[in-house]
């Protein structure tokens, strides 16, 4: 039986984010595939304070061996953002990136010293993206077999020297989408296997369209954004378009998800917060098209889920990744 360890920053069925929901698909279809797994991760449930959430300690996901440690330092994110645009601002001679990789997070060294210390009873381990420091000090503490799912996209932190070794070191880079692909080869040139993996998710038919229109809205037409609410998704250009439109058109924009930043008093926008699974893919159907104004994604598994249900995706032409979404469909 092959032993697998699979190394993330954060693990649960609540956990939302598209790399933490990868890591727990492939654990899960690892497990049931035969092999045997075990997730090292942290207690957190929230990427921007890392604050303990989860029990310390062993627990089992459908049949997934999870062993959580507590983040050391927690983060104020007003706080990392101010450093960050200092720290990239400055001349990179001149700049600490261990130490912002530290305050990045999610900083947990008995994370760390317990796959170190433990590597010998697994045969390889998978690390899931690039930007922590659960990858960048974990991959230095393993001398057995790794494969990196990066994740990665054009960004400050990707150009910093510390990430040459993080992207040099794997065995093997697994990408989800061929622009990712090709972005982390123009930038590094990995010695190693790089594999377009793509990933995938289960298409649901018979969906009903009037579900969600039945709970949530009367009789106009909408359009939807299902994701986290935050700067640097791109809303703010979404919302200042959506609300010249809103003059000429009768349309709700409908948002879904975890709201982390403030939402402008427009016309017809609609907050609606978290909705169940089907609610969702009920609003993707019915809607005259879904919104990804994102610049930087390495995937995008709403506009999956839109394309799914036969709606098309409004995307911002800035991201390679999804605009081969959209050539590809």
């Amino acid at each position: 039986m092959i032993k697998v360890a699979i190394v993330v920053q954060r693990y649960g069925k609540d956990v939302v984010g598209g790399a933490e929901t990868l890591a727990r698909d492939v654990a899960e279809r690892l497990n049931a595939g035969g092999c045997d797994v075990t997730v090292f991760t942290t207690t957190a449930k929230d990427y921007i304070t890392w604050k303990p959430h989860y029990p310390e300690g062993e627990s089992i996901l459908k049949g997934v061996l999870i062993q959580r440690f507590d983040v050391e330092r927690e983060r104020d994110i007003e706080s990392f953002n101010a450093y960050s645009q200092r720290f990239f601002a400055a001349n990179p001679e001149d700049r600490d990136e261990e130490d912002w990789i530290v305050r990045q997070g999610p900083y947990c060294p008995r994370l760390i010293d317990a796959i170190a210390s433990r590597q010998d009873d697994y045969d390889i381990f998978i690390f899931f993206t690039y930007l922590y420091f659960t990858t960048v000090e974990g991959q230095k503490a393993i001398h057995k077999p790794i494969i990196l799912f990066p994740t990665a996209h054009d960004e400050l932190p990707i150009h910093m020297n510390l990430m040459r070794p993080v992207f040099s070191r794997p065995d093997a880079l697994l990408f989800l989408t061929g622009a990712e692909m090709e972005m982390v080869k123009r930038f590094f040139n990995p010695p190693n296997l790089m594999e377009l993996a793509r990933t995938g998710l289960d298409i649901r038919s018979g969906i009903d369209e009037g579900l969600f229109r039945k709970n949530y809205l009367e009789f106009l037409p909408y359009i939807v954004y299902a994701g986290r609410i935050e700067r640097g998704k791109g809303l703010e250009i979404a919302f200042n378009a959506y609300r010249e439109l809103r003059k000429e058109r009768l349309l709700d924009f409908v948002l879904l998800g975890k709201q982390l930043m403030d939402i402008p008093d427009i016309d017809g926008l609609r907050y609606l917060g978290y909705v169940s699974e089907e609610e969702k893919l009920s609003a993707f159907k019915g809607a005259v098209c879904s919104v990804q104004p994102s610049p930087l994604e390495s995937l995008s598994i709403t506009t999956l889920e839109s394309f799914s249900q036969h709606t098309p995706v409004l995307v911002n032409r800035q991201s390679e990744v999804l605009l081969e979404h959209i050539r590809i469909s």
